[in-house]
């Protein structure tokens, strides 16, 4: 093999696959990246036998090949190189050198027939949706699934294709977040799956890399995004996604329309006299607004109140500041309403003025 590749071209592909490949795996070819000639392109691949990415990048073929070599230094190295252009060649031995300007490298490979085959997905997609579209939904949603993955339904992202939406959910049990996103044309199919949030963590960088359309396929037990040049191939979780929406509330006692920022703030400096519990008060009242407290032995009190329109009677309820630290975070509008019923049933939080995300948040029983 003997290609001539811009340094740019390079640091995007290997960007896209590099984050996926481990190191110290016992299968040592694992830790490596395929790189070879492709129809007049450069391909590269890496893959952990659970998720597989494969992008392709331009470049002048002189010479077709291909060679795997350790992630971690091809990715450092091309990463800190100051030059333009770099040119590779495949040696004997399983050799890589790279030469760019005054810089002169061999990097010790291992044979391509060793490298794992990333299975593909070949049908026709079920859906398209633009890649901006799926990146906001999955930004607000992926971080509430089930961390442990001992519930393996639950580690993941939930995803059901409806017509021309898709709805993305995920749920720890405890908090549950869920967003509509609209597909670019009606789903060829009505179809709901698990994807592994590793897999939608992945796919949240690589959608980082630009804007376009993501093409979705699925297979049995296997789902392909296809975006831009890269290919993202990972396992679906088998199993049944609990119905969810059975404890959604049908009606809140009590309505706040509260700035986020405020919200926010007073959050979070009033956390720091929860060091041990993260247990905070929500307190509610027409008259007064929103106030939140928390004490400790340790660090003392805080107590802060924030504006907010308040319709319905007085409420008050304890929650974990995290759980509503993470939804704040994730939203970008100014303003978002807080609902609630009582001290033991589920709130929510939702954002002003867009109708397509909900999150709910269960209150901590003292």
């Amino acid at each position: 093999m003997k290609i001539t590749c811009t340094r740019d071209n390079l640091k995007k592909g290997l960007f896209a696959v590099s984050r996926i490949v481990g190191s110290g795996n016992p299968l040592q070819v694992l830790n490596n990246i395929l790189i070879k000639t492709d129809e007049g392109r450069v391909k590269l691949s890496s893959t952990n036998l659970e998720i597989g990415v494969n992008t392709w990048v331009g470049g002048k073929i002189e010479e077709e090949g291909a060679i795997t070599v350790p992630a971690r230094i091809i990715n450092e190295y091309i990463n800190n190189l100051p030059t333009e252009k770099v040119e590779i060649e495949t040696t004997e031995n399983n050799t890589l050198k790279l030469e760019s300007e005054n810089y002169h490298t061999s990097i010790k490979g291992l044979s391509s027939e060793d490298f794992p085959l990333i299975p593909q997905v070949t049908e026709e997609p079920l859906a398209k949706i633009d890649s901006q579209e799926l990146k906001n939904a999955l930004s607000e949603t992926a971080w509430a699934a089930a961390a442990n993955e001992t519930q393996p339904e639950i580690s993941g992202v939930f995803m059901a294709f409806e017509n021309d939406r898709v709805r993305i959910a995920t749920t720890d049990r405890y908090r549950l977040a869920e967003r509509t996103a609209t597909l670019l044309e009606p789903a060829r199919s009505q179809k709901e799956v698990i994807i592994p949030a590793r897999t939608v963590g992945e796919l949240y960088k690589i959608l980082g890399l630009g804007k376009g359309v993501v093409e979705i396929y699925f297979s049995e037990s296997q789902v392909l995004f296809k975006f831009d040049d890269t290919e993202l191939i990972s396992r679906l979780i088998d199993g049944q996604y609990p119905d969810y929406r059975q404890i959604i509330p049908k009606e809140f006692k009590t309505m706040v329309e509260v700035p986020r920022e405020d919200l926010l703030h007073a959050l979070k400096a009033t956390a720091l006299f929860a060091p041990d519990s993260n247990n905070i008060t929500i307190e509610v009242r027409p008259d007064s607004g929103l106030t939140v407290t928390a004490s400790s032995m340790a660090a003392g009190e805080n107590t802060t109140q924030v504006k907010a329109k308040v319709t319905g009677g007085d409420n008050s309820a304890v929650f974990n500041f995290r759980y509503l630290l993470d939804c704040l975070n994730n939203l970008s509008e100014e303003g978002v309403i807080f609902k609630m019923i009582n001290d033991s049933s589920p709130a929510a939080i939702v954002p002003i003025k867009r109708d397509n995300y909900l999150y709910i948040v269960m209150p901590i029983k003292l």
